[in-house]
């Protein structure tokens, strides 16, 4: 029974499937040595929200930076989450919504069934089944299509299972509101930070200059310190 799916017919699908099984089996051996294989592409997009620090004139000098991060160490990466891409066919298909394995692997997967249910049923109305060459195309439109769907409803999920420890270590390099308090050295105030899903965060932070206060209401840069793990902050100017 199974030799018919590799015939000429039912090869191309065959193999996506195959190869879907092959992703998956090593993705279990690779989660059994502590990485992973499906989370690749996770780390490309890089969150355009966060705060250039080359274009920010904050009156800092070496010394003022020397316990905080600036490299691309705090830049806000995400599972594939969100897309910087907004318009065009790669963010219609949902590239960019997911790792790039994972949608691959559905892509496979919607390919693979569509076609060997189409060979199927072609071959139960007709007595034959399609050449590949021909059912390719069909059963391509819908793997493209589910791995469209699956990628949007996927999306969709991820944030639901981020935890606010995970976010609270992202929100370096943000700017937020200083809500509550006043900061300064030994004080530190309320600040609401917004991070790249739109919610909203509220940490306790010193600001950055020892002898600097920093009112209720001001516009802040909210930098990681290195030491305590923890956050200091940069007066904005207003409009900034």
């Amino acid at each position: 029974m199974f030799d018919v799916f590799l015939t000429e017919p039912f090869v191309p699908f065959t193999i996506s499937l195959a190869l879907l099984f092959g992703l998956l089996t090593l993705e279990l051996v690779l989660a059994l040595l502590g990485g992973s294989l499906l989370g690749m592409g996770a780390d490309a997009d890089v969150d355009l929200d966060m705060a250039d620090l080359g274009d920010l004139d904050l009156g800092l000098d070496a010394a003022d930076l020397a316990d905080v991060e600036l490299a691309d160490l705090d830049a806000d990466y995400d599972t594939g989450q969100t897309s910087t891409l907004d318009a065009g066919p790669i963010s219609w298909l949902g590239m960019g919504k997911v790792p790039v394995m994972i949608w691959i692997a559905a892509l496979l997967l919607g390919f693979g069934l569509a076609g060997l249910i189409l060979q199927q049923l072609i071959s139960s109305i007709l007595g034959f089944a399609l050449p590949a060459s021909l059912a390719i195309l069909p059963a391509a439109f819908v793997g493209l299509w589910f791995a469209r769907t699956f990628s949007v409803v996927f999306a969709r999920l991820l944030p639901k299972t981020e935890t606010s420890a995970l976010s609270n270590r992202h929100l370096g390099r943000r700017t937020g509101k200083v809500t509550q308090g006043t900061a300064k050295r030994g004080a530190p105030a309320e600040v609401r930070v917004t991070d790249r899903h739109g919610n909203f965060h509220y940490l306790r932070a010193e600001p950055l200059k020892d002898a600097e206060t920093i009112p209720a209401g001001t516009n802040v840069l909210v930098l990681r310190h290195r030491a305590n793990d923890g956050y200091r902050l940069v007066p904005l100017a207003a409009g900034l």
